[in-house]
């Protein structure tokens, strides 16, 4: 079984400010230029709330917290979180199913995952050259 970063243990084990935290780094910070997004998040399993903020092209976030002025509000489990990081499913496929519920704008969700860079976990190795 894998035992990489995208092991369903590593996966589940990680906390949310860490998968918060991973989202700032996939931040492609050309594509957020000038862009302002604030986005409540609810955990309904866990009872976690978050409020991430999208400014200045840095993504941010702060724990037990929701903003008044937020653009949308996710209601979700952490569990369907988890199924969206294991690729189980998508994000779009969890609003479709009502495994994720967004009020206020939805297009904000959109646009902010669509600011966001994907990373392959491998890389290419170069072997030294044979001797001639």
């Amino acid at each position: 079984p894998s035992r990489g970063p995208g092991a369903p243990d590593v996966i589940r084990a990680m906390t949310l400010d860490t998968f918060f935290d991973n989202l700032g780094v996939r931040l492609n910070g050309a594509k957020a230029q000038g862009k302002s997004i604030v986005l409540n998040w609810k955990f309904t399993d866990t009872r976690q709330s978050y409020v991430i903020n999208l400014e200045n092209s840095a993504l941010t976030y702060v724990a037990d917290s929701q903003a008044a002025n937020a653009d949308a509000t996710l209601t979700l489990t952490r569990t369907t979180l988890d199924d969206i990081s294991l690729q189980k499913t998508t994000f779009q496929a969890a609003l479709q199913s009502g495994q994720i519920i967004v009020t206020g704008q939805r297009e904000k969700l959109g646009e902010l995952l669509g600011m966001l860079e994907t990373f392959t976990l491998g890389f290419p190795t170069v072997e030294p050259r044979p001797a001639l």
